[in-house]
Protein backbone atom coordinates (compact mmCIF):
# COMPACT_ATOMS: atom_id res chain seq x y z
CA UNK A 1 0.00 0.00 0.00
CA UNK A 2 1.50 3.58 -1.22
CA UNK A 3 0.55 6.55 -2.89
CA UNK A 4 0.81 6.69 -6.89
CA UNK A 5 3.76 8.84 -6.55
CA UNK A 6 5.60 5.74 -4.08
CA UNK A 7 4.87 3.27 -7.33
CA UNK A 8 6.18 5.36 -9.54
CA UNK A 9 9.11 6.00 -7.27
CA UNK A 10 9.55 2.51 -6.88
CA UNK A 11 9.42 1.36 -10.65
CA UNK A 12 12.15 4.04 -11.35
CA UNK A 13 14.63 2.65 -8.55
CA UNK A 14 14.05 -1.14 -9.76
CA UNK A 15 13.95 0.02 -13.48
CA UNK A 16 17.33 1.62 -12.86
CA UNK A 17 18.76 -1.41 -10.81
CA UNK A 18 17.90 -3.96 -13.90
CA UNK A 19 19.88 -1.32 -15.99
CA UNK A 20 22.91 -1.25 -14.07
CA UNK A 21 22.82 -4.65 -13.46
CA UNK A 22 22.33 -5.60 -17.50
CA UNK A 23 25.08 -2.45 -18.10
CA UNK A 24 22.59 -0.52 -20.01
CA UNK A 25 23.31 2.80 -19.91
CA UNK A 26 22.54 6.46 -21.70
CA UNK A 27 18.61 5.31 -21.41
CA UNK A 28 16.03 7.71 -21.95
CA UNK A 29 13.32 7.40 -19.31
CA UNK A 30 9.95 8.58 -20.07
CA UNK A 31 7.15 8.87 -17.21
CA UNK A 32 3.67 10.47 -16.85
CA UNK A 33 4.44 11.45 -13.41
CA UNK A 34 6.20 15.30 -13.79
CA UNK A 35 6.50 15.48 -9.58
CA UNK A 36 8.99 12.54 -10.20
CA UNK A 37 10.50 14.30 -12.83
CA UNK A 38 10.96 16.96 -10.75
CA UNK A 39 12.39 14.95 -7.31
CA UNK A 40 15.09 13.41 -9.80
CA UNK A 41 16.36 16.49 -10.89
CA UNK A 42 16.16 19.08 -8.20
CA UNK A 43 17.74 18.85 -4.66
CA UNK A 44 15.44 16.76 -2.76
CA UNK A 45 13.83 18.37 0.96
CA UNK A 46 15.34 16.65 4.34
CA UNK A 47 11.07 16.14 5.30
CA UNK A 48 10.51 14.67 1.72
CA UNK A 49 8.65 11.10 3.21
CA UNK A 50 10.78 9.85 0.07
CA UNK A 51 13.88 11.38 0.80
CA UNK A 52 16.00 8.15 0.76
CA UNK A 53 14.39 6.26 -1.84
CA UNK A 54 14.66 9.80 -4.37
CA UNK A 55 18.45 9.49 -3.02
CA UNK A 56 18.85 5.88 -3.99
CA UNK A 57 17.52 6.09 -7.51
CA UNK A 58 19.50 9.40 -8.20
CA UNK A 59 22.69 6.95 -7.32
CA UNK A 60 21.62 4.54 -10.17
CA UNK A 61 20.53 7.24 -12.18
CA UNK A 62 23.77 8.45 -12.27
CA UNK A 63 25.37 5.61 -12.36
CA UNK A 64 23.92 4.52 -15.76
CA UNK A 65 23.95 7.71 -17.57
CA UNK A 66 20.08 8.06 -18.09
CA UNK A 67 18.11 11.11 -18.92
CA UNK A 68 14.50 11.79 -17.83
CA UNK A 69 11.98 13.33 -18.95
CA UNK A 70 7.98 14.14 -18.66
CA UNK A 71 5.87 12.36 -21.58
CA UNK A 72 1.46 12.66 -21.34
CA UNK A 73 -0.13 9.51 -21.14
CA UNK A 74 -1.37 9.48 -24.79
CA UNK A 75 1.83 9.91 -26.04
CA UNK A 76 4.25 6.43 -24.76
CA UNK A 77 1.13 3.42 -25.61
CA UNK A 78 4.41 1.11 -24.54
CA UNK A 79 3.99 1.99 -20.85
CA UNK A 80 0.37 1.91 -20.86
CA UNK A 81 -0.11 -1.19 -22.20
CA UNK A 82 2.81 -2.81 -19.96
CA UNK A 83 1.05 -1.67 -17.41
CA UNK A 84 -2.01 -3.39 -18.15
CA UNK A 85 -0.12 -6.86 -18.89
CA UNK A 86 2.10 -6.26 -15.37
CA UNK A 87 -1.51 -5.68 -13.39
CA UNK A 88 -2.37 -9.36 -14.69
CA UNK A 89 0.86 -11.06 -13.90
CA UNK A 90 1.31 -12.71 -10.39
CA UNK A 91 5.11 -12.01 -10.52
CA UNK A 92 6.57 -8.72 -8.33
CA UNK A 93 8.73 -7.94 -11.15
CA UNK A 94 9.59 -9.66 -14.58
CA UNK A 95 12.02 -8.57 -16.73
CA UNK A 96 11.60 -9.51 -20.10
CA UNK A 97 14.66 -9.59 -22.88
CA UNK A 98 12.12 -9.10 -26.07
CA UNK A 99 9.06 -7.04 -26.21
CA UNK A 100 5.69 -9.08 -25.81
CA UNK A 101 4.10 -9.74 -29.03
CA UNK A 102 1.33 -7.74 -27.63
CA UNK A 103 3.26 -4.43 -27.57
CA UNK A 104 4.67 -4.34 -31.18
CA UNK A 105 2.22 -2.07 -32.91
CA UNK A 106 2.56 0.46 -29.95
CA UNK A 107 6.17 0.26 -30.16
CA UNK A 108 5.70 1.28 -33.90
CA UNK A 109 3.18 3.99 -32.96
CA UNK A 110 5.88 5.00 -30.27
CA UNK A 111 8.76 5.20 -32.26
CA UNK A 112 6.41 7.37 -34.93
CA UNK A 113 5.29 10.03 -32.52
CA UNK A 114 1.47 8.83 -32.88
CA UNK A 115 -0.80 9.70 -29.61
CA UNK A 116 -4.08 7.87 -29.68
CA UNK A 117 -6.30 8.21 -26.59
CA UNK A 118 -5.78 5.62 -24.00
CA UNK A 119 -8.29 2.20 -23.81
Amino acid sequence: MGTSLEAELWALYKGLTVLLQKGINNVLIETDAAQVVQLMKDPIASNCPFKNLVDDAKILFNGCECTIQHIWKQGNLCADALAKLGADQPEEMLVVNEPPAELRSYLLADLLGISRERA
